[in-house]
């Protein structure tokens, strides 16, 4: 009664002063281990399962009692402590999902721990309790303070576990990282910024703050009363947090994520005094394809989200290694024809192995952009250039430069743009790029992907046997199936008047239904707008090849709410839906 008594008083004060909500989590003092679960010998380290005390609700006096698995090397330490890190599970995770994650760490010669993080975790596969893991519980919940989300006690619990982890007789407590990613990249920002220099290292996979601009979060927020999301902001979005962050920092981010976009991203870099560091990956979301990212074979996938990760902590924990080179823009753009040179260099202690610029369409909004690559040239190995072709002078260029050294540590400049007409690129004196797809360009067919690709990118369906002419064409299976193709722009159909779309079509097999046609745009906050053409003839698709006509002054509004008009900036998408019978093949797409 007692305790209970203190923490209400405690937390009036705090109200009352203005205190950070999370200061009572900042003291050092390890939370009460309320039950050792298991401990036992895994894959050569020591895994204990524990639950721990993470507080105790002031107005009900209910218990959040928080799932962890703490996991170190059996033995001695090669130096008189080890090195510790907290592991973050993603949204929709859970501390059980991460036990494969810390034995990872531990058998590398680090202590870890994971546990489970209310606000986005599986609640019914946690094994954590607490109004905050129960039913009408949620991350963005506000009603007249933080402590109202459930996300608060996610942060919480990580700054437990943090200071759990510190007091570790084994573990220096001046080497310690956070490392996620997705919501868990969000909770490595975040409880970095709020734990200060508690925390030496932070790598955020694809994770950030300022959910209220540049995140998918963004029109959620909007619709919360403006005192509820004020609330939010101030104590829960890690941009916010991010001035607090004095670790080393490093965030491998896809350009096209769903989640979290550039934009948020480097606003949440921009707050950090610290050493930090990044780099963005071209057409990609939810993965980092480049090489030591997501794909990386090197690294055990159950045990890691990216390659690049083990040598950032060996580097920052424990001073094994080289640094990350940082890539900069180290000149303004420069006209070139009907192109434009831009620069940048790298300080990497390591040789390059390549480098490159990618650029795409600047007002199109993230999850839409097409970007293509060109390779960047270099007389010194350390400063690089390279020529950006420009389609639509009229409209800005979004670009960033990407440098890989020998080990296969990919770090970019922040994502840049400029204006060709301020360059002097007249509109009227740029040829006109008309759309066409043939399907022919390799490095164009990840361009078509699979509805939820643009979560999680899939296999693409650009196949040999579906060419009508040259060696490929595009295969669009039944059951309700989306390929979509990113980075058309309203600007480009608008300047060359093209006022129909033509592709060819045959049926795979036996006559079929054809496919739903239609555009998408995205407003800045998100929000998808379609406009759809539907075949107008009864007939079935035959297993001719056909030449199919869609005029764009048919293409109907199918959205709710006030949509921009179709050929404006906003428009990136083309795509094509089968219904559960419709397998066709297409070919030669355009807009003539």
């Amino acid at each position: 009664m007692l305790r209970f008594a203190f923490l209400v008083v405690l937390s009036l004060t705090a109200i009352a002063s203005g205190e950070d909500c999370f200061a009572p989590f900042l003291t050092d003092t390890p939370p009460k281990i309320v039950e050792i679960l298991e401990t036992k010998t895994e894959q050569g380290v020591e895994v204990t399962d524990l639950r721990f005390l993470s507080r105790v609700v002031p107005e009900t006096g209910r218990e959040v009692l928080i799932f962890a698995t703490l996991a170190r090397p059996v033995g001695g330490a090669d130096d008189a402590k080890r090195a510790g890190i907290v592991a973050c599970h993603g949204g929709g995770g859970y501390c059980v999902r991460m036990r494969s994650r810390v034995i990872g760490w531990a058998k590398r010669g680090y202590v870890a721990i994971a546990q489970d993080q209310p606000g986005f975790v599986n609640v019914s596969k946690a094994k954590s309790t607490g109004p905050c893991m129960e039913k009408g519980a949620s991350g963005f919940k506000i009603i007249d303070k933080p402590q109202d989300s459930s996300l608060f006690d996610g942060v919480a619990a990580v700054l437990n576990s943090l200071a759990l982890l510190r007091s570790q007789p084994d573990v220096d407590k001046e080497r310690v990282g956070v490392w996620g990613g997705s919501w868990g990249g969000y909770m490595t920002t975040m409880v970095a910024g709020v734990a200060g220099d508690r925390v030496k290292a932070a790598y955020s996979v694809y994770g950030c703050g300022f959910y209220d601009s540049g995140t998918m979060w963004r029109a959620r927020l909007e619709k919360m009363p403006e005192a509820q999301r004020r609330i939010w902001l101030e104590n829960l979005d890690a941009g916010r947090r991010a001035s607090g962050l004095t670790a080393t920092y490093f965030v491998p981010s896809p350009a096209n994520d769903w989640f979290f976009w550039p934009s948020g991203v480097m606003r949440t870099l921009e707050q950090m005094p610290g050493d930090k560091n990044y780099c963005f990956h071209p057409n990609d979301s939810h993965g980092f394809g480049l090489p030591g990212g997501t794909g990386d074979r090197r690294a055990n996938q159950s045990e890691n989200r990216t390659y690049m990760e083990i040598p950032f902590f060996d580097l920052v924990l424990r001073g094994r290694g080289k640094p990350f080179g940082k890539v900069r823009e180290v000149a303004e753009p420069v006209r070139e024809g009907n192109g434009v040179r831009v620069f940048f260099e790298t300080d990497a202690p390591v040789p390059t192995k390549r480098a490159f610029v990618c650029h795409a369409a600047g007002e199109l909004t993230w999850r839409m952009k097409w970007w293509r690559s060109t390779v960047a040239q270099s007389e010194d190995g350390r400063r690089f250039s390279a020529v950006i072709s420009v389609d639509e002078s009229g409209e800005p260029v979004s670009w960033f430069g990407v440098v890989v050294d020998e080990r296969d540590v990919s770090t970019s400049t922040l994502v840049r743009s400029f204006e060709p007409k301020a360059l002097g690129l007249d509109p009227e004196n740029v040829p006109v790029v008309r759309f066409l797809e043939d399907f022919e360009t390799p490095s164009e067919h990840r361009r078509w992907r699979m509805r939820y690709a643009e979560r999680r990118p899939g296999r693409h369906r650009i196949k040999a046997k579906a060419f009508r002419s040259g060696k490929y064409g595009l295969e669009i299976v039944p059951g309700e199936s989306t390929m979509a193709c990113w980075g058309v722009r309203g600007a480009t159909l608008a300047h060359s008047d093209a006022p129909k779309l033509v592709f060819w079509m045959r049926a795979v097999g036996e006559a079929c239904p054809p496919p739903i046609v239609d555009l998408q745009a995205e407003s800045p906050s998100g929000v998808r707008f379609v406009w759809q053409w539907k075949n107008p003839s009864d007939q079935l698709v035959s297993k001719e090849w056909c030449r199919v006509e869609a005029p764009l002054s048919q293409f109907l509004p199918k959205s709710k709410g006030v949509a921009p008009d179709m050929l404006s900036a906003q428009l990136g998408q083309l795509r094509f839906t089968t219904t559960t019978t419709t397998h066709v093949y297409i070919d030669d797409v355009s807009f003539e």
